[in-house]
């Protein structure tokens, strides 16, 4: 039988204040006009009222997840999104994408599977697809760090914004979130991953998209991280590699509208661009 402590107000005059405070942080006013989250980026329109608008995919104070197997091209995909969001050219080889940013905003991005060389091969391909330096795009190879510390230092990068970037930041990507845990099947690990991404993004009201792996099995992400991102996340993104290498892009899941799926290729240059048009 689990004892459930009783809280003395004599004795814990302090902790019932702070739950008070998160019991008025938590409420919901119905009779309260909550605005709509800030769009960062969108993909494709859908229909409402005989009017048609742009289908959000993330937002601000929300998290999303690229979901596929080993070499899908998730990485591809992912610096697509983050080359629409920073602009230039990308638009031409990704036109179904669109970017709403209105300011300049830091673009994190966190690489934990590859060496220095590698991450830095990826992260040129951002800027080869603007077709330009932003300078507000800051890139980090964090291979060599324990999973504990990769966690950490996410954490100080975004607590300590202000005295590292000139701009605040707004996109932040982690490839790949399961090594922000020792194991993807250990509950606690698991649970506290998703506790600092959610944490991060609500205080914040900031974006991060994750990418995560999916079992060859079962075809689901892997392990108890898994299904914590599919619970929590604003929108899940699948990649499925066809018989001819193309990519398939699906969203399976949505907390608004799904966009319709696309496919993708990737060029002589090495650059990945849109292949089927809405």
């Amino acid at each position: 039988m689990i004892e459930i402590p009783i809280i003395n107000p004599d004795q814990n005059e302090e902790q019932l204040k702070d739950f008070a405070k998160i019991v008025e942080s938590c409420y919901v006013d119905l009779s309260e006009e909550i605005t709509k989250p800030e769009i960062l980026i969108s993909i494709g329109q859908h229909e409402y009222k005989n009017n048609f608008y742009p289908t959000p995919v993330m937002t601000a104070g929300e998290f999303s997840a690229i979901v596929a197997q080993s070499k899908a091209k998730k990485s591809f995909l992912k610096s697509a999104l983050l080359g629409c969001y920073i602009g230039g050219d990308s638009h031409s080889l990704f036109p179904n994408i669109k970017s709403h940013r209105d300011k300049d905003y830091s673009i994190l991005d966190f690489d934990t599977e590859q060496g220095k060389y590698y991450t830095q091969r990826t992260f040129r391909r951002v800027q080869e697809m603007t077709g330009g330096n932003y300078e507000n795009y800051h890139g980090y190879a964090t291979r060599h760090l324990s999973s504990k510390d990769r966690l950490l230092m996410i954490d100080y990068c975004l607590n300590n914004q202000t005295t590292l970037y000139k701009n605040p930041v707004k996109l932040v990507s982690i490839d790949g979130i399961a090594d922000l845990v020792e194991n993807t099947n250990d509950i606690v690990m698991s649970r506290e991953a998703s506790d600092y991404i959610l944490k991060w993004t609500h205080e914040l009201n900031i974006h991060i998209t994750t990418i995560i792996h999916k079992s060859g099995v079962t075809g689901k992400p892997l392990g108890h991280l898994g299904t914590y991102v599919l619970k929590k996340a604003e929108s899940v993104i699948n990649l499925d590699v066809e018989k001819d290498g193309t990519v398939k892009v699906t969203n399976p899941y949505s907390r608004g509208y799904q966009f319709d799926e696309f496919s993708f290729d990737v060029n002589k240059d090495a650059l990945p661009y849109l292949i089927d048009s809405f």
